[in-house]
């Protein structure tokens, strides 16, 4: 599985969240490299759209979560399924995450390229 953030301020927020979790902090999670990616995938559960997640039940509240066990268990039947990816919103409340399953992309393209390098703190917050 394959975590993308379709947005800088996702991946940033994501990074934040991880940070706060862990006694070294986000600037012990540093250096990391951001990669952009083109994507092109067919077959994506698009959790984002509230009448996809009405047909099977599921509320956003439930995807955005501390308990990851709705997720998990929605990412096993999607990959069961043949999807290819699930397109969720992000649980820090900014923008949204694809999780790819890489080896279910089939035909889809998944190209990565190296945007930037986080070194320091302030990497962060500079404009890109």
């Amino acid at each position: 599985m394959l975590y993308l953030c379709l947005s800088r301020a996702c991946a940033v927020a994501e990074l934040e969240r991880s940070g706060s979790r862990t006694p070294i902090g986000v600037e012990g999670l540093l250096p990391r490299h951001l990669y952009t990616y083109e994507v092109a995938l067919d077959r994506v559960l698009d959790l984002t759209d509230a009448e996809v997640r009405a047909s099977i039940g599921i509320e956003i509240e439930r995807l955005v979560e501390g308990d990851h066990t709705t997720c998990r268990a929605l990412g096993v039947a999607a990959h069961a399924l043949g999807f290819r990816a699930v397109r969720t919103p992000s649980a820090t409340g900014i923008s949204e995450v694809l999780g790819v399953f890489v080896q279910n992309i089939g035909q889809g393209t998944l190209e990565p390229a190296r945007a930037e390098t986080w070194t320091i703190l302030s990497d962060l917050r500079a404009p890109t």
